[in-house]
């Protein structure tokens, strides 16, 4: 098997990859089989013209051709040896996101039953309180956006991206497919699940690890953490103690209070992370912009985009960016207000948000620990709007810059409602100032950037400012040797896919 780098093709419906690759390579269509498309990319460099870019994997037979883009295809392997016997056939998981849900996937897989425990609670329940705050702004602190079942993913775009496609990752992948995702995000370089299509997969899953003898617990808060030479002795959920023989910590990057206990029997350390907002652009102008207007959006489906810039020290990126998505509160703590961007499988809205964020450090927020988490909540509470609790803020960016308040006729996806304010006195001065700077960058990128959006605030849970100190084979926690920090929350991992990995890796060391 050979594999075969950036077969362009013209964009339709049906496309003969035969045709394309013999074309490429100068061979006979005879002499081309057993084609597998590995990835597949948008190559927009030529808006109204756009073409597909596949890897494929595929036999040639006869003589193989001189080219850059040809190489042996070897499939990857496996790289992680069971080395870590346990005994308890229930280990215990935290958190019921992408990280302990495939923690206990890759458990079963060795014969065990975990128990999980999720602060918040499952999806049915936990949608319909997302669904209460959002219309009502009625606030459960335990079960929203950010805690419960699937983790904050399932209120998101539900993107799949990963620089790194091995063994693992493709387990993941097939997971994935098995438990109902499009068999398309096998090979699509920006595959996504959409909000509805996360929660689809996260029941199927509940439902196969319970088939497997697993537990979940809802509402199942862990409050503390018993340590003696080196080991957990017990933990306390609920008031409840418990003596698991390994403790495996999915938590997420807003479980703040969770950091706390850590904090005072742990080690942990500062983690850089970003803060910003989010803006929001009609998806007419998005797709005319970065494809052009003849482009049939039928088959390519709604443009998307990834900026970065550069200030001395300081990153500025867009993140999360949600082609037909939504803008949506998602607050765990009362007044205060945090954003994030979602959309459903179709990304059929007529608006497209990304959150445009800056990176921040200890020289921003100090080197005492937890201290970011409190420049994360400084932020949150000063764009808390008391008089009307969790509307956001909004600017158009041409005023943004301008430092003036914008009209009050401003369209928004944003669903609680919005209100004109300068953004650049809610939001650190160093944020602000890099904000500007990195939108002048994007709009000479792309004319308009500017002039046709907005800005909403506040983006700050873009990854976890906090990482729990864990060895690197082992996964254990430094000083405690049956303590397993995984996932986003841990500081390992951001987004869906790599939280998943991590956790799925942790499992795969363990055997009876």
């Amino acid at each position: 098997m050979y594999l075969i780098k950036n077969v362009l093709a013209s964009i339709s419906r049906k496309i003969d990859l035969k045709y394309y690759i013999s074309k490429k390579l100068n061979l006979s269509l005879n002499t081309i089989d057993n084609i597998k498309i590995l990835r597949r990319s948008i190559d927009a460099r030529k808006k109204n013209n756009l073409k597909y870019n596949f890897t494929i994997s595929a036999s040639i037979h006869g003589k193989i051709p001189q080219h850059p883009d040809i190489t042996e295809y070897k499939p990857p392997e496996p790289y992680l040896e069971s080395k870590k016997q346990i005994f308890d056939l229930h280990p215990f998981i935290i958190g019921a996101g992408p990280a302990g849900l495939f923690a206990a996937l890759s458990l079963v897989e060795k014969g065990f039953k975990p128990y999980i425990f999720d602060r918040g609670d499952e999806i049915e329940k936990r949608t319909k309180k997302v669904t209460k705050f959002w219309e009502k702004g009625l606030l459960d602190e335990e079960s929203n956006v950010q805690f419960g079942e699937g983790g904050a993913g399932t209120f998101s775009d539900g993107k799949l991206t990963t620089r790194t496609r091995d063994f693992y990752t493709e387990k993941i992948i097939d997971y994935l497919v098995k438990f109902g995702a499009d068999k398309k995000i096998k090979y699509e370089a920006l595959p996504h699940l959409g909000t509805d299509g996360i929660k689809k997969i996260v029941i199927n899953i509940r439902n196969f690890l319970e088939e497997k003898g697993c537990k979940f617990f809802w509402k199942h808060k862990l409050q503390d953490i018993q340590i003696q030479n080196g080991k957990i002795a017990s933990v306390n959920i609920n008031k409840q103690t418990y003596n698991p023989e390994i403790l495996i910590l999915a938590i997420g990057n807003s479980a703040r209070d969770t950091f706390e206990m850590l904090s005072q029997k742990i080690s942990l350390e500062n983690k850089p992370f970003a803060v910003g907002v989010r803006i929001e652009h009609l998806q007419d102008y998005i797709n005319q912009a970065f494809y052009g207007e003849k482009t049939d959006f039928t088959i390519t489906g709604p443009a998307s985009y990834r900026l970065t810039a550069k200030s001395k020290n300081r990153g500025i990126y867009s993140f999360c960016m949600c082609p037909g998505g939504y803008i949506i509160p998602a607050s765990s703590e009362k007044d205060s207000l945090v954003l994030n961007g979602m959309s459903f499988k179709d990304r059929n809205n007529k608006y497209a948000n990304s959150a445009i964020v800056v990176t921040v450090n200890e020289s921003d927020y100090g080197k005492q620990i937890l201290a970011g988490i409190e420049f994360q909540r400084k932020i949150e509470r000063k764009c808390f709007l008391p008089k009307n609790p969790y509307f956001a803020p909004v600017q158009k960016v041409n005023d943004f810059l301008k430092g003036k308040t914008s009209e009050n006729k401003i369209r928004s996806s944003y669903v609680p409602g919005i209100l004109p304010k300068k953004l650049n006195e809610l939001l650190p001065e160093q944020i602000s100032k890099n904000l500007k700077f990195g939108l002048k960058i994007f709009d000479k990128r792309i004319p308009g950037f500017i002039k046709e959006g907005i800005l909403l605030a506040p983006e700050t849970r873009t990854s976890s400012p906090i990482r729990i100190l864990r060895n690197k084979e082992t996964f254990e926690a430094l000083e405690v040797s049956n303590l397993y920090p995984i996932g986003e929350g841990s500081g390992y991992s951001g987004g869906i896919i790599s939280s998943a990995v991590d956790g799925y890796k942790l499992g795969q060391i363990f055997k009876f």
